[in-house]
């Protein structure tokens, strides 16, 4: 999915700060010679709520934060490939915060009405209740100064692990990449 994305929003050439690079499994498929590419997170030494850059400075932000609460009734496995260890939140409301404030940095290293921002989430069932990430996102990049300019969706092939043995709502088996144009 990158690469159809990179095609439409970001120029060749283009500044591009993944602040949550992590594996840097959004570039497998791309050729990034093509970017100047600034790879960061929390194992490199920088947190994306304070990057090292200066006011307006770059071109697109990636936003991949791990967007999974943690706690006892997380299965382990999740845990893990969600990186939960770096940045546990241990609700919902939690990695919306955490969320809120990359965005907010983002705002802030982004170039004014051309910046893009990237960023991937994913809904979530908490304690049985519906948690739909994508729209409070969606909410917070709008109040942020963002426009939302596209929505993708990224459809996964097995089928996500669930707590209960009886299904009460439908399975979260896709995630969700959102394009924001900072508009300030």
């Amino acid at each position: 999915m990158i690469p159809h994305i990179l095609e439409l929003y970001v120029p060749l050439g283009s500044i591009v700060a993944d602040v949550t690079w992590g594996k840097g499994a959004f570039w497998k498929n791309v050729d990034t010679s093509k970017y100047d590419l600034r790879p960061t997170d929390l194992l490199t030494g920088t947190d994306f709520r304070k990057l090292p850059y200066a006011d307006g400075t770059i071109d697109n932000l990636v936003l991949d934060p791990p967007y999974c609460h943690s706690g006892k009734t997380l299965h382990a496995g999740l845990q893990k490939s969600y990186n939960n260890v770096s940045t546990a939140s241990r609700d919902h409301w939690g990695i919306i915060r955490l969320y809120a404030e990359g965005i907010l940095e983002a705002a802030r290293v982004l170039r004014p009405k051309t910046g893009i921002i990237l960023v991937k989430c994913q809904d979530e069932i908490e304690s049985g209740h519906q948690c739909w990430s994508h729209m409070e996102i969606t909410q917070l990049l709008t109040m942020f100064g963002f426009s939302v300019e596209d929505l993708f969706v990224l459809q996964q092939t097995g089928q996500p692990l669930q707590r209960q043995e009886k299904q009460f709502h439908a399975r979260k088996n896709h995630s969700y990449m959102i394009v924001g144009k900072f508009r300030r």
